[in-house]
Parts: C-alpha cells; structure tokens; sequence
C-alpha cells in the first residue's frame, strides 16, 4: 500500500490519537508507529509495512481512517501499459472506485503494476475486476498500427483513447475526481476540454508517479495483467516466447515474415532486427 505524504501525515496524527506510539524510523522511512500489538512503518516512498501479531487489525484500523480521509470518492484512476514497447499490444485501463471497492483496493494493498510478480499481478487484477468498475482496452497492433496512422504522435493517440474510454465509464459511474497516470504535458488540458460538461464539476487531475494513488495503481493492474495475458497469447500464435520490455526481442524480428510484421509489432518504433 502506498500514500502520500499529506495523507501520511494525517493518518499518522489520528493513529497517535488512537494510542499509537511513535518511534525512531528505520533508514528511508518517515514514521514508524506501534499500537496495541501491531506496528506500521511508513517509508518515504510513501508505501506502507505492517509488522507485529495484531498487524490485520492495525491494517483494518488503518484502512478506516484513509477512508474517512476520502472527499472525491467514487473516483476514476487511469494507467496504460504497452506504451513503450515495440511488441504486442496497448492496454489502457480506468477504474472507478466508490467506497467499496477503496476499500477492497486499501485491503488488498495494490501498488504499482511493474513492482508485482506475474503471478499476484493476475489474481489481484481478477479481484479488482470483481469489485470494482471499469473498462479496459487491449489495442492489438494491427488495429494500432492503422489508429495511429491518424495521428502520428503516440501521446495524441493516447489522449483519444483515453477520451472514448473515459466517455463511456462516465455513463456508468458519476466520479467526483478522474486521476491519470501521467504521460504528456497535455494530457490534463486535453481531458478537461473535451469532457467540459460531461459530468458536472469534474476534478480532473493528471499526476506524475499516478500510482501511488490506489485507484491509478489498481487500473496498473489490470492493463499489465491484459498485456501479458495478450503477450501469453501471441507467444503462442507465434510458437516463441515474446517478453516484456524491448532489450531482449529484436533478434525476435528475424522470425516473423515482414509481410505479418504489422500484426505483432508497433511500427512507428521503426525497430530493426538483431544480425
């Protein structure tokens, strides 16, 4: 689980109201609290360790008071994943969370996708996915390739993703607050002129390092599990493993004949193939 600072310093004055005892941090943490028996450190990065026999408890008290500290509620969280990498597809994912499935996401202690191993990556993105709302777009490369045609410019693509996506969440939750993970100087512009008047008086937020706020870590989730389910998948079509991440998969160009390239790979990457 990971806060911000604000939120950090807030919980930490509650929990001392509680009974909770402040002690010296270890190295790299801001706070470290004991209360009955359990205890909590919170590091600077904002993510937060539980420790001790009452350590459920301290986290079930932790989750209430977050909780209580939430004003925009129900709100959306945005993330992609794919943006980056030549192979396989473009997954863009936003969650809207009410306080149910916060509290499911605070529970289930999501934090940034790329810091998950496969396996928890995909059992956590199925229980978001069955508590919360949300859409999520796999964009084969074949339809991205042709897409982004449109525009030539992957951050302009994205921001029309995001808009068709956001466009029909929107007709199924009435979010006070959209978080997007950011990736381009104009992105929050954007969003706000073209959903002026779409749902009221919309908070609309683009923020660096969007993770750390739970409901952005919990559509980082899901795009990654869908990415490398989608990978999983073309793996299989093209009787080779395909890998996260660029470093390792150039020599995998040699193997696909250059007239199917367009349907595994993103090709404004302009990528070339290893000797």
């Amino acid at each position: 689980m990971k806060i911000e600072k604000e939120k950090a310093e807030e919980l930490v004055k509650r929990l001392k109201s509680k009974g909770a005892e402040e002690k010296s941090p270890p190295e790299h943490a801001s706070y470290r609290l004991s209360l009955n028996r359990g205890e909590l450190v919170v590091y600077e990065s904002g993510s937060i360790v539980y420790s001790g026999k009452e350590k459920e408890k301290l986290k079930e008290t932790v989750i209430e008071e977050l909780l209580s500290l939430e004003e925009n509620l129900p709100r959306v969280g945005c993330d992609e994943a794919g943006k980056g990498e030549f192979f396989g597809p473009l997954v863009v994912a936003c969650v809207c969370a009410d306080r149910k499935c916060l509290r499911e996401l605070l529970n289930l202690e999501v934090k940034d996708s790329k810091k998950i191993n496969p396996e928890k990556l995909k059992e956590l993105a199925e229980k978001i996915k069955g508590s919360c709302t949300g859409i999520v777009r796999v964009i084969s490369p074949e339809t991205y390739n042709r897409e982004y045609e449109k525009f030539r410019n992957v951050n302009r693509y994205l921001e029309m993703v995001y808009l068709e996506i956001l466009k029909k969440l929107l007709k199924k939750c009435k979010p006070k607050e959209i978080v997007i993970d950011k990736f381009s100087s104009r992105v929050e512009e954007v969003l706000k002129k073209r959903l002026k008047g779409t749902a009221g008086n919309l908070k609309i937020t683009a923020r660096e390092k969007g993770e750390s706020d739970p409901v952005v870590a919990a559509a980082s989730i899901v795009a990654k599990a869908e990415r490398l389910k989608a990978l999983k998948e073309l793996s299989d079509k093209l009787g080779f493993e395909v890998k996260e991440g660029n470093l390792n998969n150039g020599e995998l160009l040699r193997k696909i004949p250059r007239e199917k390239l367009h349907r595994f790979v993103k090709l404004h990457f302009n990528v070339k193939e290893k000797p």
